[in-house]
């Protein structure tokens, strides 16, 4: 007996809700899996996430009504040809990379692989647009006026505004000299050790032991939405970047603490068939010529939480 057919909207909802994985560490799944980097579990570990997903899904799901006059299946398989006609109508009409990527994996995880698209936009970080500079709600709320200490911390460590919102002096440890922060379940679930800016080291162990002395559980209990926390978080990468890039020793320091760097990435032959090696050079090169150390990018993602390297490069330095 075949099934009933269903609107597409609905089998999609139904999909992608099988695959929440919400509270659980994405790091330790792939981990367990014996997945390696770029590898993913098509599983959904957060709620914005869920969210995207489902967003641009159902917008594949309009497509497929209007433009093929398709509403209702039996099963999304029956659909999933059109998946990359999808992706690159959409490309043909001028959107974005940063759009079209987030189509194309957000089909990705509805289909549980890559859509594979003969040529995706490339993007490049002239096109992105950064939180940079102070805008009026910064200048409202001073960076040394009543939320100074907020600030400081947030340029020292380079958290997320969910990670600074649960620091504990605990968080806080000293390692060789060194001051870091222990993020606990950042974003997927992740716990992190990001070493704390030089510059502002002795003010921070300030705000630590006030903090502890006054019997603090949360050192931050409100943070305003109206502070650039995502601002800030960029500062400190470009920071810890400043500090690293001609300072070897201190580089290494750092590297200790982290697991050694290993890349992979998946190329195409000439007959299009896929394979997958082990990247050796020690130097990043973007489309623009920047060039950086690898080691040094490497320390960046790991202090900032990404697994992809080019994601310091594209979102948060500024271009040589």
């Amino acid at each position: 007996m075949q099934a009933k057919k269903q609107k597409i909207s609905i089998l999609i909802v139904g999909d992608l809700k099988d695959k929440i994985a919400f509270g659980q560490s994405k790091y330790q799944a792939k981990k367990e899996a014996g997945l390696t980097f770029g590898q993913s579990t098509y599983k959904i570990y957060s709620e914005q996430s869920y969210n995207t997903y489902k967003k641009e899904c159902l917008k594949f799901a309009n497509w497929l009504n209007e433009e093929k006059g398709i509403k209702k299946v039996r099963s999304l398989d029956e659909v999933k040809p059109y998946a990359k006609e999808y992706i690159e109508d959409r490309i043909e009409n001028g959107y974005s990379a940063w759009t079209v990527k987030t189509e194309r994996s957000a089909l990705g995880m509805l289909y549980g692989e890559t859509i594979q698209i003969d040529k995706i936009p490339v993007r490049t970080p002239k096109d992105i647009k950064r939180s940079r500079g102070e805008t009026k709600n910064d200048t409202y709320h001073s960076r040394d006026g009543k939320y100074k200490d907020l600030f400081t911390v947030c340029l020292a460590t380079g958290g997320r505004r969910k990670d600074i919102n649960k620091l504990t002096p605990s968080c806080f440890t000293e390692i060789d000299g060194k001051l870091y922060v222990n993020f606990f379940k950042s974003k997927g679930g992740r716990n992190r050790l990001t070493p704390v800016l030089d510059k502002y080291q002795d003010d921070v162990k300030r705000i630590v032991d006030e903090a502890r002395v006054n019997g603090e559980k949360k050192m931050f209990p409100r943070i305003p939405k109206e502070i650039d926390v995502h601002g800030l978080r960029r500062e400190y990468c470009q920071g810890l970047y400043d500090e690293i890039k001609d300072n070897k020793e201190l580089r290494d320091k750092i590297l200790e603490n982290y697991p050694p760097r290993r890349e992979l990435k998946t190329y195409k032959d000439k007959d299009g068939n896929s394979y997958t090696k082990e990247i050796k050079s020690d130097v990043y090169k973007d489309r623009d010529g920047n060039v950086w150390q690898r080691d040094d990018i490497y320390v960046l993602s790991q202090a900032l939480g990404h697994n992809r390297l080019d994601v310091s490069v594209t979102h948060y330095l500024k271009n040589n």
